[in-house]
């Protein structure tokens, strides 16, 4: 089992406790905005922040009457008397709240979109409680659905644009806070983390297995698993046609990158996968590609990437194998798993490497933003002539800067090798790119393992290992 010995819900979460602390603690009454993917642990964090006066209630996809009469419920738990009054709308029953709890008590409302799916006025009616000036309690609301929360707090047309005096969208907990948190080494941390992502509750899960696979098989394998469904679960969050969204994850998981065969790949017009696709994109879970240093909105060469580890790890072995789910045989998915694994690793691994560089110091230069560089160059003989092209991909590519320099990687996670046999193969790859000729170019090497060679090398060969990238991730 992993080495837990920390609080797993509030591993990296200090800096929204400390916000969400300070706001609450105001003299003047607040209005926070908490919202982010399910299982980031909000609702725990909410409730850790709140006090023996304050009001948390999570609300369903009930009636709007079923569900005021929750409240109702929940808040005589708090104030006896408040349920000896009838309510026949939000407005009265806040109003209400609002005369008889105690001063700079706070009420969460968790699920806030479920209310407004069902009364769609609630908006309309918070805003004009707010705009009193005469608020006794701060107020949450917490909310799944990416989207609609967004779309509630930052459109102009809503009611509530312009209103929360802090808004918080919680992401996931970045990787070297969970080798830390458990203990474990830099390679398994990776390796963990491939699976897992960076969300809380998917670790409290794994963390009551021996050992990764027994994990895999426990949560996502099996058909009871807590995890078998996640994906459809996270998109319900929000829409209710998943299909086409579980669709385009599940080709692009098995290596349809481009939007063309994303399209052939689920029986699409081109025009009818752009909505979804830019839906995908703004909840996080795929990432939009082009060459370092091409334009986005003009490249012909934009790929799309499964950007969330866990949806990558799932769409690349499950979902395109639910027949054998079906049929009880998941051995076959984890056969399939095992002997795939250091390939999935790889992909996690090279984003890592990315990020590491991204923004930091590193070979006495400060870097911009990393990506990945593919194309096809041109083939030459001896006398110039153009004989063929060759296609390239770079794993790592960042312009220092100063624009003087460029940072040029190659990652890989596999047994040990000879790093100078490496660093020749990327050092051949790079000359024969044009564009890169004016730049003094610093070479990386970014390793599993120890280098075969590593005591031999040439001075200006910079290899980084797992405890190095994750350092730098800090």
């Amino acid at each position: 089992m992993l080495n837990y010995y920390v609080d797993m819900e509030f591993v990296d979460r200090k800096k929204e406790i400390n916000r969400l602390t300070k706001a609450l603690n105001s003299k003047k009454k607040r209005f926070l905005v908490m919202y982010g993917r399910r299982r980031l642990g909000k609702s725990t964090l909410i409730k850790k922040v709140l006090k023996e006066k304050d009001v948390y209630f999570e609300s369903d996809l009930n009636e709007p009457l079923v569900e005021m009469q929750l409240l109702v419920n929940t808040i005589r738990m708090v104030y006896p008397t408040f349920a000896d009054a009838k309510y026949e709308s939000w407005d009265s029953l806040l109003k209400h709240f609002n005369d008889i709890c105690d001063d700079n008590s706070t009420l969460c409302l968790d699920e806030f979109p479920y209310l407004v799916k069902k009364n769609p006025a609630l908006p309309s009616v918070l805003q004009r409680l707010l705009d009193t000036g005469d608020l006794r309690f701060n107020l949450i609301i917490c909310g799944s659905s990416q989207r609609m929360m967004e779309k509630l707090i930052l459109n102009a047309a809503e009611p509530l644009y312009g209103r929360a005096d802090e808004k918080i969208c919680l992401r996931p907990i970045p990787l070297p806070y969970w080798k830390e948190a458990f203990g474990l080494d830099s390679k398994t941390a990776i390796e963990e983390y491939a699976i897992w992502g960076g969300v809380p509750r998917y670790w409290v899960l794994r963390e009551d297995y021996d050992n990764i696979w027994d994990a895999v098989e426990g949560l996502i394998l099996d058909e009871h698993g807590i995890l078998a469904d996640e994906p459809n679960a996270l998109f319900l969050d929000e829409t209710s046609e998943i299909a086409s969204y579980s669709s385009i994850m599940t080709a692009v998981g098995n290596g349809n990158t481009r939007f063309s065969a994303v399209a052939d790949t689920v029986g699409k017009k081109v025009t009818e996968l752009s909505i979804p696709l830019k839906t995908l994109r703004e909840m996080s879970y795929l990432a939009k590609e082009v060459p370092f240093w091409e334009n986005e909105e003009k490249s012909r060469k934009t790929l799309y990437r499964i950007s969330d580890p866990f949806m990558s790890f799932y769409y690349r072995y499950v979902a395109p194998n639910k027949s054998y789910l079906a049929l009880g045989k998941p051995e076959r998915i984890m056969e399939r798993i095992k002997h795939d694994f250091k390939s999935h690793v790889g992909m996690i691994w090279e984003e890592c490497c990315r990020r590491a560089v991204s923004l930091n110091d590193l070979c006495g230069k400060e870097w911009g933003i990393a990506s990945r560089w593919w194309g096809s160059v041109p083939e030459k003989d001896k006398n110039a002539k153009v004989i063929g092209h060759t296609d390239i991909e770079l794993d790592v590519v960042a312009e220092s800067t100063d624009k003087r320099s460029l940072l040029i990687g190659e990652c890989k996670w596999n047994a040990p090798d000879y790093a100078l046999r490496l660093f020749y193969a990327l050092k051949t790859k790079v000359e024969k790119i044009p564009q890169f000729t004016d730049h003094e170019i610093r070479y990386v090497l970014f390793l599993r393992e120890r280098s075969l060679d590593a005591d031999s090398l040439p001075d200006g060969i910079s290899i980084l290992y797992p405890e190095d990238v994750i350092r730098l991730l800090c």
